[in-house]
C-alpha cells in the first residue's frame, strides 16, 4: 500500500477497513483512525503505513510495537514477562 492509496482511502471516508501488512485500519471519525483497536491521529497512522511498508525489519517492528502499545497488548506482554521474572527469582531464592 502506497502513501497515495492511503490518502485516497482516508479521503473517501470509506466504512470498509483497510488491511496493511496484517493490521486493520478503520476510520473512526475526523482525523481518528483505529489500528487493531488502538486510536491514532491521521499523521501517526500515515507514519505507521510508511513503517509497515518499509523494507527494514526494525521499522516494521517499531510500527508493531507502536500498535501494541496503543491497543494495550504491550502492557499485557510486559506484565507477563515481569511475572515470569518474579517467579524465576523466587524459585532461585528457595533453592
Amino acid at each position: 500500500m502506497s502513501e497515495e492509496q492511503f490518502h485516497e482511502w482516508v479521503n473517501r471516508r470509506s466504512n470498509l477497513p483497510l488491511a496493511v501488512k496484517g493490521h486493520t485500519f478503520v476510520l473512526k471519525g475526523d482525523n481518528v483512525i483505529s489500528v487493531d483497536g488502538g486510536k491514532f491521529v491521521y499523521e501517526e497512522a500515515l507514519d505507521l503505513v510508511k513503517l509497515l511498508n518499509s523494507r527494514g525489519p526494525f521499522g516494521q517492528m517499531s510500527a508493531s510495537f507502536m500498535i501494541m502499545e496503543r491497543n494495550g497488548a504491550l502492557r499485557f506482554i510486559v506484565i507477563g514477562l515481569v511475572a515470569v521474572v518474579v517467579v524465576i527469582v523466587i524459585l532461585l531464592s528457595l533453592s
